[in-house]
């Protein structure tokens, strides 16, 4: 399975040691020139594909730009453009434009843990512990509710 990852399951992920999940997850991470300008100084594991989208596409994001910012539009037309399978973001309005307006299939942060667990790659313990840290010490909203959910899977 080839995706196309936002900036922040990147970080999400780097916070909780995790990066390795995704290569252990997916066949290909690719993130678009934006997304590599967002994460400034931070060391990207060369399992991450730095790929260009095309001309057209990066005027069809300058065309764009309003409420969502340029690296998750370049990650939807990059995600388009390679045709992959999977975009990684967590910024719901991201996600909702991601999906109507590209047709594309979204997973956040916490979609990568719950894939993680469920390929046997995290315990059930691993995967809770994880939750808990992204929402309590690193800001990741989640319902009270939705967590719940998650732990109770």
């Amino acid at each position: 399975m080839q995706i196309v990852s936002n900036t922040s399951p990147l970080i999400f992920l780097s916070k909780l040691g995790a990066l390795d999940l995704l290569p252990l997850c997916f066949d290909g991470i690719s993130i678009p020139q934006a997304v590599q300008e967002e994460l400034g100084e931070f060391t990207l594991p060369a399992f991450v594909n730095r790929v260009s989208i095309s001309p057209f596409g990066s005027r069809l994001v300058d065309g764009m730009i309003g409420n969502l910012h340029r690296g998750e539009l370049e990650v939807m037309v990059l995600a388009q453009e390679s045709r992959a399978d999977l975009v990684l973001l967590d910024d719901l309005a991201a996600r909702n434009k991601a999906k109507r307006r590209f047709g594309l299939k979204i997973m956040g942060t916490v979609g990568v843990v719950q894939l993680a667990y469920a390929k046997g790659h995290l315990s059930r313990q691993q995967a809770h512990d994880y939750y808990d840290e992204l929402v309590l010490q690193h800001g990741l909203y989640l319902s009270p509710e939705i967590l719940q959910h998650l732990k109770s899977l």
